[in-house]
């Protein structure tokens, strides 16, 4: 009888944690008005102990320093077979802090053994992964909306992310390179914007984009004597060769304000085009393929109410705010 007592106990404990982990994370602006966000990008976890340690380190430096409300992960994450050793270690570390967080996926992730269906269960069931939902039936894995509530009642979206699969390699004969965001992408983020600009009374949310390969755009924008730029840019960008349109769709829809990837390890630029901004993450993987900066993180801080942000990178073991900026303010021509 005490054995089955004690077995009720340990069954109805597990029960109450696995319910508590299918309750969905409700991100809200702080009572400043404030949601920051790290985005971590290119970490290539794999078999090289020091990249993965560097990582770790870079990982905890960022949440004890900083500390995000938020964490994104923008692509090229695990480069390994056991996948789930890679993101449990990672998991832990923001359990620790009680950081939420979700990730997309590069072109990278699935060249090893696990594919990209079963690298987003692997993230989805990692504990504080904000990814409580993914859209069905359109092309990639994992992409997935998340919404930032208001800091008084906690009820009100204010504003949104756009997480989104800009996939592998293309799969389109005589058209080389890497993936792109698809046709039914698309339509799925025109489809959610209008749906929570409607509910917000017509008036667009200010909403954020993450994905890991940079659109086009990005080239223009950098080579375009339109505006500023903050940071560096060390290689062209390496973007598909199609242009599926996504920043038509973002442009018409007005409710994106800045648009943040990986995949190129050398940029770690932000500039704008057409008043939205587009920019890199720092390279974070502590052993990068080429190229000599220094691993870190990009820091975003939303305003509640506002169309605005403020941006910086995190270097490692630099106290300083590299390329601090404030969007729309900073990339204002003077008149």
């Amino acid at each position: 009888m005490k054995n089955k007592s004690i077995i009720y106990t340990v069954l109805l404990l597990f029960c109450s944690f696995a319910k508590a982990q299918e309750v969905p994370l409700k991100l809200c602006f702080n009572k400043e008005g404030h949601f920051k966000i790290a985005q971590f990008t290119d970490m290539h976890l794999g078999k090289d102990s020091l990249n993965n340690q560097k990582v770790e380190e870079l990982i905890e430096e960022v949440l004890q320093n900083e500390k995000p409300h938020f964490v994104v992960f923008t692509g090229d994450n695990t480069t390994m077979d056991d996948v789930e050793k890679g993101w449990s270690k990672i998991a832990g570390i923001l359990s620790k802090h009680r950081t939420p967080w979700t990730a997309v996926l590069g072109n990278h992730d699935d060249e090893y053994a696990v594919k990209r269906k079963e690298l987003i269960t692997i993230i989805r069931r990692q504990p504080y992964c904000a990814m409580t939902e993914v859209a069905q039936n359109i092309k990639g894995e994992g992409n997935h909306l998340i919404p930032i509530y208001d800091s008084s009642t906690k009820s009100q979206i204010a504003s949104l992310l756009y997480c989104l699969d800009s996939n592998g390699y293309s799969t389109e004969k005589e058209i080389n390179g890497y993936g792109w965001i698809g046709l039914s992408q698309l339509n799925w983020y025109t489809s959610e914007s209008q749906k929570q600009t409607h509910q917000n009374n017509g008036s667009p949310l200010p909403s954020l984009a993450f994905f890991h390969i940079p659109l086009a755009e990005y080239t223009e924008a950098w080579e375009s004597m339109d505006s500023k730029r903050f940071g560096t840019r060390d290689e062209v960008e390496c973007s598909a060769k199609l242009n599926s349109g996504l920043f038509t769709r973002m442009i018409e829809s007005g409710d994106v304000m800045g648009i943040f990837v990986g995949h190129d390890h050398l940029n770690d630029y932000i500039t704008t085009l057409h008043h939205i901004a587009l920019a890199y993450g720092r390279a974070s993987g502590g052993s990068n393929s080429y190229g000599d900066k220094k691993h870190g993180s990009r820091i975003i801080v939303l305003k509640e109410g506002e169309r605005t942000f403020d941006t910086w990178i995190h270097e490692k073991e630099h106290s300083d705010r590299l390329f601090f900026c404030t969007y729309p303010t900073s990339f204002l021509k003077k008149k």
